[in-house]
């Protein structure tokens, strides 16, 4: 009873071991890479040039909102009642206007942003695959947010998720 007792443990021992085995779990910090890439300089260039235009939008916008007023104060002497009002609604118009485009400029910001950026990451995101796959890595996670930066596509269970669940999916190849 003994032995077989042993046995059963050392199974599950020698199990467990060649279970753990199996995978391999890596970590890297994709921001830190990101910065150190020769290509950050032009995207900072880049950023700063967008800035610059949407700066000049901007004071145009303002100039633009500038003489209205001031052309509208001049003339508010000799304007009807009705003609005053619809001057100022287009003075409001005006400043709602210019309101909205620097709520849109932050997104507008954020936007080119990320569209720079996506290369590098790209970049950095294909060079951490490829040195999981030489150093047989099955999971990275990321450094700096615990997100997973590659997962060996074997051990990917979507496919057979799916069919447990009665859906079908094509499986990318």
């Amino acid at each position: 009873m003994k032995i077989k007792h042993l046995l059963y443990t050392f199974a599950i021992v020698f199990c467990s071991y060649t279970a753990t085995a199996q995978t391999k779990v890596g970590t890297v910090n994709i921001n830190i890479l990101v910065s150190k890439l020769p290509e950050i300089v032009n995207v900072k260039q880049g950023m700063e040039t967008y800035e610059k235009e949407l700066q000049a939008d901007l004071k145009a916008k303002l100039d633009a909102y500038g003489k209205e007023v001031e052309e509208a104060n001049k003339a508010f002497e000799t304007m009807s009642q009705e003609d005053k009002k619809k001057k100022q609604q287009e003075i409001f118009q005006l400043e709602k206007d210019i309101q909205k485009f620097r709520q849109n400029a932050v997104q507008l910001v954020q936007l080119r942003q990320d569209e720079l950026m996506r290369p590098l990451y790209k970049k950095v995101g294909d060079a951490v695959a490829q040195v999981a796959k030489t150093e047989q890595f099955t999971q990275v996670f990321t450094l700096d947010g615990n997100e997973l930066a590659y997962v060996d596509p074997k051990f990917d269970i979507t496919l057979k998720t799916a069919a447990k669940l009665g859906i079908k999916l094509e499986e990318k190849k």
